[in-house]
């Protein structure tokens, strides 16, 4: 009864993830900016204005791109023309984070994006 009980249980945490998962539930925008803001200040030493920049900038950005792929949705948008917006939102965020990290802390940045490109990646593998 117990291992029924368990199964029964399982089955219905993965079925309520996948859901979420499909629907495209996404992190929080303020929440979401706040950890990166402040584990960025710690990374590549922003001061406390930089830090209210970054958070700024990346709030804006995750609610523009976040409206963005709710539009696309209704309008039937496809994998591509959701790939080429976060492209081209990644860019535009990019370019105001270059506006506000000074020369030392850009490169950085930059290494960091690439490393944890990487480690996304292999978590979807």
């Amino acid at each position: 009864m117990k291992a029924k009980h368990l199964a029964i249980t399982l089955l219905f945490f993965i079925g309520i993830t996948t859901a979420q998962a499909q629907r495209g539930d996404l992190p929080d925008a303020k929440e979401q900016a706040k950890k990166s803001a402040d584990e960025w200040k710690q990374e590549f030493g922003l001061s406390d204005d930089q830090h209210t920049k970054v958070y700024d900038i990346l709030v804006a950005s995750s609610e523009n791109m976040r409206k963005k792929f709710q539009d696309l949705r209704g309008n039937g948008g496809g994998r591509e023309e959701m790939m080429s917006l976060y492209t081209k939102t990644q860019e535009d965020t990019d370019k105001k984070l270059k506006g506000v990290f000074t020369d030392a802390q850009w490169p950085k940045y930059l290494e960091w994006k690439k490393e944890n490109t990487r480690i996304r990646g292999r978590r979807r593998n």
